[in-house]
C-alpha cells in the first residue's frame, strides 16, 4: 500500500503542493505560508474525520431510537386493545348488574308476599298444634279419671293396641311407599329414616337448591314429584316440611332463607297431589344442626330440608269421647 493510499485526499493534495514548491527555489515566507496551509487542511482532516465518527454515532443512537419507538408504538397498540376489552367487559358487567338487579327487585317483591302467607299459616298451624296438645291433654286426663266407662279395663286397651297397631301399620305401609317411591337417589342426597315414631325423609341442598337459592332444581323437582305421590297414598298422614341452613352468614338471613326453601318444597308437593291444609312448612335457620358446622363436608350435611311424617291422631281422640 502507497502512501497516498495512508493519507486523506485533502491532505495529499497540500502535500503534493508542498513538495512542488520545496523542490523549487522558493522564499521563506512562502515556505512558511505553506507549512501554515499544510496545517491547516491537516486540522481540516481530522475535523472531517472527527464528524465522520459522530455522524456514525448519531447514525447508531438514531436505529437504536427507531427500535425504541416502534415497540413503544407495540405497546400502544397492545395498551390500546386491552383497554377496548376492558371498556367491552364493563359494559358487560354493567348490563348484567342492571339485569340482576331488576331479578332481585322482583324476588324481593316475591318473597315478601310468600313471608306474609307462611307467616299466617304457621301462625295457624301453632294454633291448631296448640288446640291438640290441649285434647291430647284432656284425654289422658279423660281417661285417668273415669272409672266408670262404659268399656271394661281389658276393653280400653284392647282398643289402644288395635289403634297402635293401626299406626305401626301406617308407619310400615308409609315406609314403603317411600321405598318403592324414591329408587334412584343416593343416599347423600336422599335419606329415610325413622325417630320417636315418626319418619323423616332428608332431601341435601345438592339435590334441591342452588347455592344461596330457593328455586327448586329438575333433579330435585323429580324428587319431591315421587314423593308426594307416596304422601297422597297415605292420606292419614301429618306432614311437617323444614327447612335448615349452615351457619353461613347472618342469621336473619338463614332463617328467610329456610323459610322459603320450606315453602317451595311444600307447593311442589302441593300442586301434586297433597292437599295443602296436611302440610305444615317451617323455617329452622341454622339453630338445629345435625352435626357440628365446623367443616365443609358437615356445612353440607346442615345445608337440608325434612319432610317430618306422623300419623294423624284423631282416632286417638275419637277413642277418649
Amino acid at each position: 500500500m502507497t502512501i497516498k493510499n495512508l493519507l486523506p485526499a485533502t491532505l495529499w493534495t497540500a502535500c503534493t503542493f508542498i513538495a512542488l514548491f520545496a523542490s523549487s527555489c522558493v522564499t521563506t515566507e512562502k515556505y512558511n505560508d505553506m507549512v501554515t496551509a499544510r496545517d491547516h487542511y491537516k486540522a481540516q482532516s481530522e475535523n472531517c474525520r472527527a464528524m465522520e465518527e459522530e455522524n456514525d454515532n448519531l447514525t447508531r443512537k438514531l436505529r437504536v431510537a427507531e427500535n425504541q419507538l416502534r415497540k413503544v408504538n407495540e405497546i400502544l397498540v397492545q395498551e390500546k386493545r386491552e383497554k377496548d376489552k376492558i371498556a367491552e367487559a364493563t359494559k358487560l358487567l354493567e348490563e348484567r348488574f342492571n339485569q340482576t338487579s331488576e331479578e332481585n327487585s322482583k324476588l324481593l317483591s316475591e318473597y315478601s308476599t310468600t313471608r306474609s302467607v307462611m307467616e299466617e299459616q304457621l301462625a295457624n298451624a301453632e294454633d291448631e298444634l296448640y288446640l291438640r296438645d290441649r285434647q291430647l291433654h284432656g284425654m289422658e286426663e279423660t281417661i285417668g279419671v273415669q272409672t266408670y266407662d262404659i268399656k271394661s279395663r281389658e276393653e280400653r286397651v284392647a282398643e289402644l293396641e288395635r289403634l297402635l297397631a293401626e299406626k305401626d301399620a301406617q308407619m310400615a305401609s308409609m315406609r314403603h311407599s317411600l321405598s318403592q317411591s324414591l329408587r334412584g337417589f343416593s343416599d347423600e342426597d336422599l335419606n329415610v329414616s325413622e325417630k320417636d315414631g315418626k319418619i323423616y325423609v332428608t332431601l341435601s341442598q345438592k339435590l334441591l337448591f342452588g347455592k344461596g337459592s330457593s328455586a327448586i332444581d329438575a333433579e330435585g323437582e323429580k324428587a319431591l314429584v315421587q314423593l308426594a305421590k307416596a304422601l297422597a297414598d297415605n292420606p292419614n298422614i301429618d306432614i311437617i316440611v323444614e327447612g335448615h341452613t349452615d351457619n353461613t352468614g347472618a342469621v336473619e338471613y338463614n332463617l328467610d332463607l329456610s323459610i322459603k326453601r320450606a315453602a317451595a318444597v311444600a307447593k311442589i308437593l302441593a300442586y301434586n297431589g297433597v292437599l295443602p291444609y296436611r302440610i305444615t312448612p317451617a323455617g329452622k335457620g341454622m339453630h338445629h344442626p345435625i352435626v357440628p358446622n365446623t367443616t365443609d363436608e358437615g356445612k353440607a350435611q346442615n345445608r337440608r330440608v325434612e319432610v317430618i311424617l306422623s300419623p294423624n291422631l284423631d282416632k286417638l281422640y275419637e277413642m277418649s269421647k
